[in-house]
């Protein structure tokens, strides 16, 4: 195969591994790390729609960022607006009745503070950028804490606050006590009955009454109680979200290097196929059984090498699938260069032991090109598989050639591909070594951690 198409494809090989690893390790944070970066910016189309008119705008953004405040209050002054209009223009003017003004006053403070102080300050809990759960008990603390001191508020200041508006007004009694009302919204303003009346002053609920608990809960609302859901299902949607793009990445790295493979598994390098070609049409005239061997040897050594890369990488990453590549390429190699001799030793039980793709036919390659086929005379390259302490793979290929030459640091491209690979699969549990044989040539072994699978061998 081409030695820059072969670069290429380990390449691609690791950039999948990277995306896929990256985008892992990416799912384990999310529950972990805030989920939005920045309020700042709106939310995906995808998470939130794209039908938003004036009035829902605000659900474009973050829940209690700056823009979903600004934006909430159109909808809230609409409707404050409206209920103010029912409210006064029939209880104050048709009535032509102050008695209830203190209480429409207080009415519209009470709505007033927790729409304005609830948003901001779960705006600045938000702007922590907190995990998840903290931050929804940080919401809700808040939340509840704006709706209650709001309703403690009016139970402790109402009556005070009723009382200064009514003598305001001049709607006090000989006694200076403020006129006794019922207040029923948007009909009229009738007398107070007997009953609610007390020495002469109004009486108070106490403060866990259950007409205080409802204006408690109508306060949460308008705090942003209910935008609590929303941010749940804003935070679940945007986790969700993030892994499917993820996933969808990783997916794309994988199929376009899958692509790749496919499409340089149909390319045999030019000047190998060339070589062994015309080393058929040579023996045809002078020696036709070798020059058939040699032709079932290229074809033994297509059908292992071309399906291993085509496949899904499940089954081709195994000692034993490698080898067998391997073993087709030697034998090749063999029946065009009879003095080169090799042998495979892999123990059964090593066979199905994990082992990346392409690494060790790149280094019998390396072999043959600068260390069997400059040498004169015999030459011989042995494969093996051990297992040199419990839990550690060696993969060696040791030829008795010429060596490396200038190359004998182990510093080309090829190799120093695979040592990126290695580090990028294992860290530090993994290497290359190079080292020179006694007899000349070049022992090349990966250690690699032992992986036993399942996969076929």
């Amino acid at each position: 195969m081409d030695r820059g198409g072969l670069r290429r494809v380990q390449v691609g090989v690791r950039r999948v591994r990277h995306g896929t690893a990256a985008a892992g390790a990416n799912l384990r944070a999310m529950s972990q790390a805030p989920v939005i970066a920045t309020l700042d910016q709106p939310l995906p189309a995808a998470l939130v729609g794209y039908a938003h008119g004036w009035l829902t705008q605000y659900r474009r953004w973050p829940v209690f960022s700056r823009a979903w405040i600004r934006l909430r209050w159109r909808p809230a002054l609409l409707g404050c607006g409206l209920f103010a209009l029912a409210v006064v223009g029939t209880v104050v003017v048709t009535s032509n009745d102050a008695r209830a003004l203190g209480g429409l006053l207080l009415l519209a403070g009470q709505m007033l503070i927790p729409l304005m102080l609830g948003p901001q300050l779960a705006l600045r809990v938000r702007s922590r950028a907190w995990a998840p759960r903290r931050e929804g008990a940080a919401l809700l603390a808040v939340l509840l804490a704006t709706a209650i001191g709001t309703a403690a508020m009016t139970h402790v200041a109402g009556e005070p606050f009723k009382q200064a508006v009514a003598e305001s007004v001049g709607a006090v009694d000989a006694q200076g006590r403020r006129l006794p009302y019922r207040l029923l919204v948007g009909v009229t303003v009738t007398d107070g009955s007997p009953a609610e009346v007390q020495d002469g002053a109004p009486a108070l609920p106490g403060f866990f009454s259950a007409t205080t608990l409802t204006q408690t809960l109508l306060l949460f609302w308008l705090s942003g109680g209910l935008a609590l859901l929303t941010w749940r299902r804003e935070v679940g949607g945007l986790v969700r979200l993030r892994q499917e793009q993820a996933l969808a990445q990783a997916q794309a790295e994988r199929r376009e290097a899958e692509m790749r493979l496919s499409v340089l598994a149909a390319q045999v390098e030019p000047h190998f196929l060339f070589n062994t070609l015309a080393g058929v049409r040579s023996a045809i005239a002078t020696d036709p059984m070798r020059a058939s061997e040699m032709i079932d040897r290229l074809v033994d050594y297509l059908r292992a090498a071309i399906p291993r890369l085509r496949d899904d990488g499940t089954v081709q990453a195994t000692v034993g699938v490698q080898v067998e590549v391997v073993r087709a390429y030697l034998a090749l190699m063999h029946s065009r260069l009879p003095r080169l001799q090799f042998a495979i030793d892999v123990p059964e039980g090593l066979r199905g032991a994990r082992c990346p793709p392409l690494m060790l036919i790149s280094l019998a390659e390396n072999a043959v090109k600068h260390g069997v086929e400059p040498k004169i005379g015999s030459v011989r390259v042995d494969v093996q598989a051990s297992s040199p302490t419990p839990g550690r793979l060696r993969l060696s290929i040791r030829d008795d050639g010429v060596g490396f030459g200038d190359a004998g640091t182990g510093t080309g491209l090829g190799l120093t591909n695979i040592r990126a690979r290695l580090a990028q699969l294992y860290g530090d549990a993994a290497s290359l070594q190079l080292r020179s044989c006694p007899a000349g040539g070049v022992d090349a072994a990966l250690e690699l951690p032992l992986e036993l699978t399942d996969a076929p061998v």
